[in-house]
């Protein structure tokens, strides 16, 4: 950045605000700092203490004590939060709060020596530390909506209808809309959330879209890793695959019922990689349905994964058929994208969109077998160079729109933007 005299001075020096941050496994967190330092930033990290996924502090840290560490080159500052991530709303709700209460007693030192402030919003409560610098030393921060509040919380079940929810629904509402209002700028991870936060009120020019990219060092174009064909016997059968999370939200029963109407084509087959809460439950299914063309194979380690998506036809990302998920992106389609292999997008929304603007694959409707069906037929027959085509056209939109080079150029702009336009207070410093 410069000063008022135009001498060259330091870079400028962003205060990463994220709860989750390694050695949680949280790949975009890190990923968007180190993407940022890349980009000629200096970032330091205000993040809690490390207790994700299983709601058990990381040995060697204490719950309910600060601290501060470097780590992969960077300055962390660790603040204490109730470790919690379970199904009890009000556990979930205290580690939120927790976090967000000691990052805006304990990091003022880190934030008010930054330029700007970046705020990873998920949870979306991780956003009041920098709330509270910006109204006590002007510190600007531009907020990064990565899950939609408070939509995405109650979607989830967490809270039964009753008073209790309005109040808390209410809250939120209140709560995300100050957080927008505040912030220099707001990003977010698809164009549908862009439209849904201008309905709420927030200018069009102050909200941009910054992708999440795919970890390009391993999701890339690369050579097929024939053993997955071999292990499950398909050495000349068409393969969809489905690999992620077995959960509720990706609807995978759908894939399920749609083969169940495919018996007539039985070199037809689906492979779902990966684990979760819904895979006993398919399993059940395919028993129940008698199918012999769906196969489960175990999670499989990221940097084996490109290989693996390259011994099947096609790539599918399937979402249930639900509201939010019209404004959702999974980070599958990015690394789908990024390996050059073509889509079947069984979801709503700018899942969708994207696929049909790329020309990278097929969509049809969520929750619907029978359309599933019928497009896996079409797309059984359609030439294998035809796919290959689509695949490369999925890889060239990804590094003309999705790409690391493209989104953190984007976001270190914005950065920059806010930090040269906020006034500090109380620090001697304007820019």
């Amino acid at each position: 950045m410069r000063n008022s005299d135009n001498v060259l001075e330091r870079p400028t020096r962003v205060a990463f605000v994220t709860q989750w941050f390694p050695p949680e496994p949280a790949a975009i967190p890190l990923g968007l700092a180190r993407a940022l330092r890349n980009q000629g930033l200096d970032v330091g990290v205000l993040t809690g203490v490390p207790n994700y996924p299983t709601g058990r502090v990381t040995p060697g840290y204490s719950a309910w004590r600060r601290s501060s560490e470097t780590r992969d080159g960077f300055p962390i500052r660790r603040t204490p939060l109730y470790p919690s991530h379970d199904q009890s709303a009000l556990r979930r709700a205290t580690n939120y709060l927790s976090y967000a209460a000691s990052s805006t007693l304990l990091g003022g030192p880190m934030l008010r020596s930054a330029d700007v402030a970046l705020v990873y919003s998920s949870p979306a409560t991780a956003a009041t530390a920098a709330i509270a610098a910006r109204r006590r030393w002007g510190l600007p921060y531009v907020l990064m909506v990565m899950d939609l509040w408070p939509d995405s919380i109650f979607s989830t079940g967490f809270f039964d209808p009753g008073r209790g929810r309005r109040i808390a629904e209410g809250t939120l509402h209140w709560f995300t809309d100050r957080t927008y209002r505040l912030a220099a700028h707001v990003t977010v991870t698809c164009p549908g959330m862009r439209e849904v936060l201008i309905a709420r009120g927030v200018p069009p020019e102050k909200v941009s879209v910054i992708y999440n990219w795919a970890d390009e060092k391993l999701m890339q174009p690369t050579e097929p890793d024939p053993r997955l064909r071999a292990e499950l016997g398909l050495t000349d059968g068409f393969v969809v695959m489905y690999g992620g999370n077995v959960g509720a939200a990706q609807g995978l029963d759908v894939a399920v019922r749609a083969m169940a109407k495919l018996r007539d084509l039985p070199d037809v087959h689906l492979v779902l990689v990966g684990e979760g809460i819904e895979r006993p439950v398919l399993r059940s299914l395919v028993d129940k349905l008698e199918l012999r063309t769906v196969h489960f194979v175990d999670r499989v380690a990221p940097d084996r994964m490109a290989a693996f998506m390259a011994a099947a036809d096609l790539q599918l990302v399937s979402l249930a058929d639900e509201p939010l998920f019209q404004i959702t992106m999974p980070s599958k389609v990015q690394s789908i994208m990024a390996c050059g292999q073509p889509l079947l997008v069984c979801a709503p929304g700018d899942a969708a969109r994207v696929v049909e603007d790329a020309s990278a694959g097929f969509t049809t409707p969520p929750g619907d077998p029978a359309a599933l069906a019928r497009v896996i037929r079409h797309a059984r027959g359609v030439p294998r160079p035809d796919l290959i085509a689509m695949g490369r056209n999925g890889r060239n939109h990804y590094l003309r729109v999705m790409s690391e080079e493209i989104n953190s150029l984007r976001l270190a702009g914005l950065l920059a933007a806010a930090a040269q336009h906020g006034v500090r207070v109380g620090t001697g410093r304007h820019r």
